[in-house]
């Protein structure tokens, strides 16, 4: 996983926040209206890549037993400095095991694209589901495939301007393939004043609906609905983000 990953934004996760602003709180007010879809009431949350930890800092007014996972224990010590509330634990996707069941589970902000390889992502399926009890709820977001077929909202490049009290940049990500091996690669330069320009690059595993429906039901889960908004609409799935929702039968 290291080698296929080189973000300033991992070695410095209070610039996270910064980068990506989310002050209407909607990652996490689209989980709870999918636990109202499915009639969940969590008394149990586990989010697998948690980061900052913010969503899952949302999610602990209504839900008391939250624990996130995150492989960077520079992201753990910020979120253990900023939301000591939550249960939070170094951990590598495709092995941790906690030894308890959560009613449901996160994995948000592309977190499962950093499986690269299919034994990774047979592993971190795994780990899913060994945290899982029967009618637990999955919840996943990630780059969407679909949306980068003809017709989506694939896009070469994004620019970046970020301006903050104390933190100015400017960033230009841009995007290419490795389509034998279905990989997304993005290369991002940062020029922040006064320092060098800083180059990050990142491999992600793409994946597509039916596709990882297949991968979810060998491992006991059932995908109830996949969505390209969080707004829960039913659409032909051309937007660039895939929200998967998905119960544990097993």
């Amino acid at each position: 996983m290291e080698a296929s990953v080189q973000n300033l934004l991992y070695r410095k996760p209070e610039l996270y926040e910064l980068i990506y602003p989310e002050p209407d709180e909607a990652t996490p007010l689209f989980c709870l209206r999918l636990f109202e879809r499915y009639s969940l009431q969590p008394s149990s949350i586990l989010d697998v890549g948690c980061g900052t930890g913010r969503d899952l800092n949302v999610l602990s007014r209504t839900c008391k037993d939250c624990w996130g996972v995150d492989y960077l224990p520079e992201m753990i010590a910020y979120a253990r400095r900023m939301r000591p509330h939550l249960h939070l634990e170094i951990g590598d996707m495709r092995k941790i095991r906690l030894g308890r069941k959560f009613d449901a589970i996160l994995c948000l902000g592309s977190v499962l694209m950093y499986a690269i390889t299919q034994d990774e992502i047979e592993a971190t399926l795994s780990t899913f589901a060994a945290h899982a009890r029967k009618g637990s709820l999955l919840i996943l977001d990630m780059n969407n495939s679909v949306g980068y077929l003809p017709g989506g909202s694939f896009k070469e490049s994004i620019e970046y301007d970020i301006t903050a009290s104390n933190f100015t940049a400017k960033a230009v990500a841009t995007f290419s393939f490795d389509r034998r091996a279905q990989l997304l690669v993005r290369k991002r330069i940062w020029d922040i004043p006064g320092e060098p320009s800083i180059e990050d690059f990142c491999r992600f595993r793409m994946f597509f609906p039916s596709e990882l429906e297949c991968l979810l039901s060998r491992k006991g889960f059932r995908v109830v609905d996949m969505f390209d908004n969080r707004e829960l609409r039913h659409t032909q799935l051309t937007g660039r983000t895939l929200y998967v929702a998905a119960t544990f039968d097993a």
